[in-house]
């Protein structure tokens, strides 16, 4: 119940911001929706953990730090897309790569293939039945053991700590 309580109240900030007029009446407004649009979603977070406001808060960094590697990732594959369209011969060589994850729960994983199509350039297809291995297509996959390291190392790690 705390979660749903959370998620309502955060939901009920969302909807201020979207609406553009922060007042009590908007907040009120979005957490009697709120509820609406979190149970569908339900089978995504773990209602039926204990749930810690304390623990939420302290995430809250970990957080605003993969937003800000998200930004990152998303300029620099910006540029590197750029750069291979605006080539006059373009010689790339796309493909699908698999991707060894260590995220297990299911929040965790969608995070991380989320984030993967965010940045132009990759595309998450699939997870494996025993969901330890994303498979990707990428654009260039002349160096897949690079692509699925940078994954890695820049996009998993930051991912877990957030939302896991």
């Amino acid at each position: 119940m705390k979660r749903y309580i959370a998620y309502s109240a955060i939901l009920g900030l969302v909807w201020c911001f979207v609406h553009g007029t922060v007042n009590v009446n908007n907040f009120v407004l979005g957490v009697i929706i709120a509820p609406f649009i979190i149970r569908p979603f339900k089978t995504l977070f773990p209602f039926d953990q204990d749930f810690s406001f304390v623990n939420a808060i302290k995430k809250i960094p970990a957080q605003i730090t993969f937003l800000y590697v998200l930004i990152k990732e998303i300029i620099k594959a910006n540029v590197m897309v750029a750069k291979i369209v605006l080539q006059p011969k373009i010689d790339i060589k796309p493909g699908i790569i698999a991707v060894p994850i260590d995220s297990k729960t299911d929040l965790g994983i969608t995070a991380i293939a989320n984030t993967i199509t965010l940045t132009p350039g990759t595309l998450t297809i699939d997870v494996s039945d025993d969901r330890s291995i994303l498979y990707v297509h990428a654009i260039d996959a002349t160096d897949p053991e690079g692509v699925a390291q940078s994954i890695k190392d820049d996009l998993e790690k930051y991912t877990m700590e957030a939302f896991e």
